[in-house]
């Protein structure tokens, strides 16, 4: 089995909560380009008949999406499904990566595609007894009624410890949302358009920072001899995912990265300096 059913572990740019299980049916490296891609759907909406996508990062026990171009979904996605659900995957194309180790995702953005074998992928590729539920019978009157009384004393205790402490209903977390439209690249000699997603912890201190830098060339000549000559490699970026658009002459980058901040205002005031255009808000953990 390929696939695994993940626990979203963050919410989106705009902080929206989504509690969902996902199950993704197959993460998958392009051997030529060496992107990495993924396809998932929500347990228990494969009646909506919507296939999701998009590019991967992976980092320690999570696997980060991005929303990728609708021409990599027509050129990679589209045929690897398709191969994937007839079990005539090309392995000099495509690889399919192991994911057991992986235990939740982070979902930042992602593309969608219709499609009607939810359930034939979901049969092929995840492992039934991760998605048991188990059943507890009732044994008898007595014994639901001291669970019934455990109940009661954890409700009476958890109300307690709120009204103690008020804060725990504030799950609320900053993030800072920021662009950059025309950034420079000396090294390289490039100018590129920066996007940032910034988020910090309960002490509003760092927590984490997904970066997606887009350098756009002026000629098709330049453009062939950066991507041939592979001087992204000159940028010494930690686990970047590079995608390649031939028809816009355009090469993204996706990365993790650190500030060498960790305070929320310290870290807002050093991006604007940067020439970030930032918009503050927040996210449920």
């Amino acid at each position: 089995m390929n696939g695994k059913i993940l626990k979203i572990s963050s919410n989106d740019l705009y902080g929206n909560v989504d509690d969902r299980l996902v199950a993704v049916f197959a993460v998958f490296n392009h051997v030529k380009y060496m992107n990495k891609y993924a396809i998932f759907a929500f347990q228990g909406e494969y009646n909506k008949k919507k296939l999701y996508c998009g590019s991967v990062h992976l980092k320690e026990n999570s696997i980060v999406i991005f929303t990728i171009k609708p021409e990599e979904v027509d050129k990679y996605i589209i045929p690897f499904t398709n191969s994937y659900l007839s079990n005539k995957v090309d392995t000099s194309e495509y690889q399919i990566m192991d994911i057991s180790k992986y235990q939740k995702i982070e979902l930042i953005s992602y593309n969608e595609i219709d499609n009607n074998n939810l359930e034939l992928l979901d049969s092929i590729s995840i492992k039934k007894e991760e998605v048991v539920i188990k059943k507890v019978e009732e044994k008898s009157s007595l014994l639901g009624n001291i669970i019934l009384s455990i109940l009661f004393v954890i409700l009476v205790a958890a109300i307690t410890y709120i009204c103690l402490d008020p804060s725990v209903l504030k799950p609320k977390l900053k993030k800072l949302d920021c662009t950059m439209e025309n950034g420079y690249n000396s090294k390289l000699r490039l100018n590129y358009k920066s996007t940032i997603l910034v988020q910090f912890d309960k002490k509003d201190e760092f927590k984490i920072m997904h970066k997606i830098d887009t350098y756009k060339f002026s000629s098709l000549d330049k453009y062939n001899e950066f991507k041939d000559n592979k001087n992204e490699e000159k940028l010494n970026i930690k686990d970047p995912i590079y995608n390649y658009d031939d028809e816009k002459m355009e090469l993204t980058i996706n990365y993790s990265v650190n500030l060498y901040t960790y305070e929320y205002e310290k870290a807002l005031d050093s991006l604007t300096k940067e020439g970030y255009s930032c918009i503050e808000g927040i996210y449920n953990e």
